[in-house]
């Protein structure tokens, strides 16, 4: 197997790993282009998530550990599901000045 299909299945894989929790696998949403925005995911679970993206990348293509969590967050970034903002923290870092409002700068 070259190492382009092994990509291709470890990609698969992560996917339906992803969509495990919504009874959902790559082909059952692979005809839709928008699929990954439709589910969401959770911080703390996209946190887990990279860490598990992290250990398969580094295992099944062997490579080191860095260069897995810079490929699981390419990864994430293309593939990943959306995360879900919890409003709370959001209203938190907003009034902390932590996050730049658009009417802040008049």
């Amino acid at each position: 197997m070259t190492r382009r299909e092994k990509q291709r299945e470890l990609f698969i894989e992560l996917i339906n790993h992803q969509l495990q929790e919504y009874g959902e696998t790559y082909e059952s949403v692979k005809d839709n282009p928008t699929w990954y925005m439709d589910y969401k995911t959770s911080e703390e679970k996209e946190i887990e998530f990279l860490k598990h993206c992290t250990k398969r990348i580094s295992s099944v293509l062997k490579i080191g550990k860095k260069q897995a969590e810079l490929e699981a967050q390419w990864f994430i970034l293309q593939w990943g599901l959306t995360t879900k903002i919890d409003s709370e923290k959001n209203t938190e870092i907003k009034s902390s000045g932590k996050m730049k409002d658009s009417d802040s700068t008049k």
